[in-house]
């Protein structure tokens, strides 16, 4: 695998977040953005429209795997050099389904997420994310409430 192509919501202030990240972060794997608004998406990815993009992320290798929510955030993780060991805890059975679940709600609420972000400060959202109660992961893979 050379590559991995990231299909996102270029309308969406969650997704244009994410991708920005995403693009700052270190990679084993080139990662290649491609907004869904994209006349490309149609020419490279025929088809595409059949897995319904606009609802979850979608990564596609260059040698054809599809990986779609929380499967394809863990394939981000995984190109990414500093990310690489939380895709592989987030891929183990026991998380990959809280991983899928955790992209499905983002997923289902992201242009309510994108409104309550807009126009907020990295502060103030870090702020309101350390508001949240955090998870402990044992090097076994398994998280535990703190």
């Amino acid at each position: 695998m050379k590559r991995l192509y990231i299909l996102y919501d270029g309308t969406c202030h969650v997704c244009r977040r994410c991708r920005t990240w995403l693009d700052q972060q270190p990679a084993f794997v080139p990662l290649v953005f491609i907004p869904l608004q994209s006349p490309e998406i149609a020419c490279r990815f025929p088809g595409i429209g059949a897995l319904h993009p606009e609802r979850e992320i979608v990564v596609i290798s260059d040698t054809g795997d599809v990986w779609q929510g929380g499967s394809a955030w863990v394939m981000c993780l995984w190109a990414l050099r500093e990310y690489r060991e939380w895709s592989l805890r987030l891929a183990h059975p026991a998380l990959l389904p809280l991983a899928r679940r955790a992209c499905e709600v983002v997923s289902e609420n992201r242009h309510k997420i994108s409104r309550w972000l807009f126009g907020a400060s990295d502060g103030d959202l870090r702020e309101k994310l350390d508001a949240f109660p955090a998870a402990a992961c044992a090097s076994d893979g398994y998280c535990k409430p703190r």
